[in-house]
């Protein structure tokens, strides 16, 4: 507890509320019209106040600002425009933002839940379905003609970067437990094997397990719950590969002394991912 308690101080440091990486949302626009267009999107909740007073409104060519009254004035189910704190204009036009790329991205404050508004050039107004997205950094797209909005390429891109987190998950465990293995009198040759494999099962589990609760939301809902299952049954299978294998300094086995190590290392790497759980829970 000692060695976790010195980790978490001297590996924290003093942050910005601002600093850190930014969600982003990034849509491919399908079957669009072929004359001019505006798209943005749709927030949860309320326009900020005085917004139209402030509102950055060059992104609606000169002449067209009734366009933009749609917008401002957007209002149901729930639903406004989404806008920057400063008022700064979300809105993108064919002519000039989107032109050929038909894709639009936001890549600051953007909201996690969301649909895509289209308005034509003569005042027609399309409003997508609400989807939710998983990524931080999340691709979607939209069709026109079906009306649909949903986010891509999620499976692909998180299994990658939850493998590479998972990596230096695994290693800062092995870093951890070595050390409670070496305080509990266990740090030798003959256990470093059977350390190893236990971790190698037991870390590729828990990736499986956290592949698994992302992309199915019940579980990702329930997620700190299911954790603490999964970490329970991760100390047990832990306990039963150690428990008459770990052998002393003078080649004896201790079955008291290896649960206890059992127990401890897993409470100590549990403890220490807390922080982390809670905060991807809350995301």
């Amino acid at each position: 507890m000692t060695v976790a308690f010195i980790c978490v101080n001297i590996l924290s440091r003093t942050v910005l509320a601002d600093m850190g990486p930014k969600r982003s949302i990034s849509i491919d626009l399908k079957n669009v019209p072929s004359d001019p267009y505006y798209v943005a999107l749709l927030m949860q909740g309320e326009l900020w106040p005085d917004l139209a007073e402030h509102y950055d409104g060059d992104h609606i060519p000169e002449g067209n600002e009734w366009i933009r009254d749609i917008f401002l004035n957007y209002d149901e189910d729930g639903y406004v425009l989404f806008t920057y704190a400063s008022g700064a204009s979300s809105i993108m036009y064919s002519e000039r933002d989107i032109k050929e790329s038909a894709n639009i991205s936001y890549g600051y404050m953007v909201p996690s839940t969301f649909k895509v508004i289209l308005v034509t050039g003569d005042g027609d107004v399309t409003v997508s379905n609400e989807i939710t997205t998983k990524a931080f950094h999340s691709e979607c797209e939209y069709d026109y003609s079906t009306n649909t909005l949903k986010e891509v390429n999620f499976a692909k891109h998180y299994s990658i970067n939850l493998a590479v987190e998972s990596l230096f998950f695994f290693g800062a465990t092995l870093f951890i437990e070595g050390i409670v293995l070496l305080c509990f009198g266990l740090f030798r040759k003959k256990n470093l094997l059977r350390f190893l494999i236990a971790n190698i099962i037991t870390q590729s589990f828990l990736y499986i397990f956290n592949l698994t609760c992302r992309l199915i939301d019940p579980l990702w809902q329930k997620y700190f719950i299911c954790w603490i299952v999964v970490e329970t049954l991760i100390t047990a299978v832990e306990l039963f590969i150690y428990f008459k294998k770990l052998v002393k300094k003078d080649g004896n086995v201790s079955i008291g002394r290896n649960i206890a190590y059992a127990i401890a290392a897993n409470a100590i790497s549990a403890f220490i991912d807390i922080p982390v759980i809670l905060i991807a829970n809350w995301m």
